[in-house]
């Protein structure tokens, strides 16, 4: 018998004008691709769309949320990297 495992690689984070878009099936402005490097660490990337500084910000949340402590991304071809602090 063939035993598997499978692991989440790669998710996305879609930036909506108002909340529930995603479950009204509504356009979204931006977009972020999340390529999960270890279960704390990510590298963020292909971001398209209306990503400003609120949405970044949120986006930075949902992570850490989700247990994410590393985040990784290109900035002007230099790789950049920001530790996310648990919220006391």
């Amino acid at each position: 018998m063939t035993h598997l495992h499978m692991t989440p690689e790669v998710s996305t984070i879609r930036a909506y004008s108002a909340p529930g878009g995603y479950e009204a099936r509504r356009a979204y402005e931006g977009i972020i691709t999340v390529t999960h490097l270890t279960s704390s660490t990510v590298y963020v990337h292909g971001a398209v769309g209306k990503i400003d500084r609120a949405a970044y910000e949120c986006a930075l949340n949902m992570l850490r949320e989700r247990g994410i402590t590393t985040v990784m991304y290109e900035r002007r071809g230099r790789m950049k990297t920001i530790e996310l602090r648990t919220k006391t």
